[in-house]
C-alpha cells in the first residue's frame, strides 16, 4: 500500500468531482490511494463512479449505501431527523437503485468492511469499526472514538460517513475501579490506566461536501511520520447539476447540492455508546 496514503470518501455518484480530486492527488508524491465507501447515492453518475474506481484499482470498503443497495436492502440504513426528510432519503435510494447495474450491485456487495495498511496500525473503515451508518464526528465524546479505535485494534482510525473532515488525537487517563471481590487483594478501591493515544481521522467528502464550503476535501497520511493533511479541492459544480438534471434526480437535490446542504437530514447521535 506504500507509506503516503491518499484517503477519499462518500463520492455519491458525483463524477465530475471523483475526477477532479483524482488529478488532484495524482499531482502531489502518493504511494495509494483509499476510498472508504459510498460510491453510489444521489449523484448522477453512480455506474461511472464505480468503474472508475475498479480500472484506477483502487482499494474500497465498504460504504453504508454500498452495502444497501448492493444487497438489495430497502434503504441505506440511516436514521432521518423526520418522516420527510426519510421520505426524500426513500426516493434518492430508488432513484439509486433503479439506476445501478447488476454489474454494479455485483461489486457493490463484494466490497470488504474495513482493511488495514501494511504495518497493520491504521484501520480503514466508512462509519466506525462497529457499522457503516455509525457517525463519528469532531464532537464525539473521546472515551467514544478511543474505545471504537481499540475495538478496531488500530492506532489510526480512518473514517468517513459524515462528510466532514477532522483530525483528531485522543489519549488520557482512566480510572479503574475495583470490583468488590477484589478490594481485598488491593490496597487502593481504583488505579490509573494511561491510555495510548489513538487518531481519529475522518476524510471529509468528495461528492458530497459538508463542511460549510462546495470544495471536495480528501485526506493524505504519512504512515511513517503521522504526518496528516486535509486537502479541499473546488470542482465543477455546474456540470454535476446539469447532469442531475438529465438523468431526471428529483429537483429538491439539485438545490440542496448548489447551496451546500446536505441533501437529507440524519440523526448522528450515537445511539449506543457501550
Amino acid at each position: 500500500m506504500g507509506k503516503k496514503i491518499a484517503v477519499i470518501s462518500c463520492i455519491h455518484g458525483n463524477m465530475e468531482a471523483l475526477e477532479t480530486v483524482y488529478d488532484d492527488i495524482r499531482s502531489k508524491n502518493i504511494d495509494s490511494i483509499v476510498c472508504l465507501g459510498d460510491l453510489v447515492g444521489y449523484g448522477p453518475h453512480p455506474n461511472e463512479v464505480v468503474r472508475f474506481i475498479e480500472r484506477k484499482n483502487i482499494s474500497t470498503v465498504l460504504g453504508c449505501w454500498d452495502e444497501g443497495i448492493g444487497l438489495d436492502k430497502n434503504t441505506c440504513g440511516c436514521h432521518y431527523i423526520s418522516k420527510k426528510e426519510e421520505e426524500l432519503g426513500a426516493m434518492a435510494f430508488a432513484w439509486t437503485k433503479v439506476a445501478v447495474s447488476k454489474k454494479t450491485k455485483s461489486f457493490l456487495r463484494e466490497l470488504p468492511f474495513g482493511i488495514k495498511d501494511d504495518s497493520e496500525n491504521v484501520l480503514f473503515v466508512h462509519g466506525s469499526p462497529r457499522s457503516t451508518s455509525e457517525y463519528l464526528t469532531d464532537s464525539t465524546h473521546e472515551l467514544i472514538l478511543f474505545e471504537r479505535a481499540a475495538g478496531g485494534d488500530c492506532e489510526i482510525l480512518m473514517c468517513g460517513h459524515t462528510h466532514v473532515p477532522f483530525v483528531k488525537e485522543v489519549s488520557g487517563i482512566l480510572t479503574v475501579k475495583a470490583r468488590e471481590n477484589d478490594l481485598k487483594k488491593r490496597s487502593s478501591p481504583s488505579r490509573k490506566v494511561t491510555l495510548k493515544p489513538k487518531l481519529i481521522v475522518n476524510a471529509g467528502s468528495v461528492g458530497e461536501p459538508r463542511h460549510g464550503g462546495m470544495e471536495s476535501s480528501y485526506i493524505t497520511i504519512d504512515t511513517v511520520n503521522l504526518k496528516v493533511e486535509i486537502h479541499y479541492v473546488e470542482y465543477d459544480v455546474g456540470k454535476t447539476v446539469a447532469a442531475m438534471k438529465r438523468k431526471k434526480i428529483p429537483e429538491v437535490f439539485i438545490e440542496r447540492i448548489q447551496a451546500a446542504q446536505e441533501l437529507t437530514g440524519k440523526a448522528k447521535d450515537i445511539v449506543c455508546a457501550c
